[in-house]
């Protein structure tokens, strides 16, 4: 699964996969046109849609666009004190900005959904019982 590279007002998302873009990013904010372009990592456009409250990433019908690719990661990257030289091509810039966000997000946990409530309780629930039982 290539990565995924999502043009928003941070102003870089990157995402390992599509299908993780989709989970992470939020319907309402597609709606409000928070995410303005998506590409793969040679520069393959990606259409960013919200179907109802869910999140479709669908590839555009439409050439790569290396060149925008190369811009946004540019962009991106000199808004996190990462300034890629100008020699440097596409494929450094993906490889920096993949290795950025790996940095700051080893384990992936950036893109894991919270715990509801509920599964919060029932683990804190049987921590309680095993430290009762254990404790006798």
């Amino acid at each position: 699964m290539p990565t995924i590279f999502v043009e928003a007002d941070e102003p870089l998302l990157v995402f390992p996969s599509v299908e993780t873009a989709e989970r992470y990013l939020e319907a309402a904010d597609v709606r409000d046109g928070v995410y303005s372009r998506a590409f793969g990592p040679s520069g393959e456009q990606f259409t960013v849609m919200a179907a109802g409250g869910r999140v479709v990433i669908q590839p555009l019908h439409a050439p790569p666009d290396p060149s925008g690719l190369e811009a946004l990661l540019r962009h991106g990257l000199a808004e996190v004190g990462e300034l890629a030289p100008t020699s440097a091509t596409l494929a450094d810039l993906v490889a920096a900005a993949e290795a950025f966000w790996d940095e700051r997000d080893p384990s992936g946990g950036r893109f894991s959904k919270a715990i509801p409530r509920l599964g919060c309780l029932l683990v804190a629930a049987s921590l309680l019982v095993l430290r009762a039982f254990l404790w006798r």
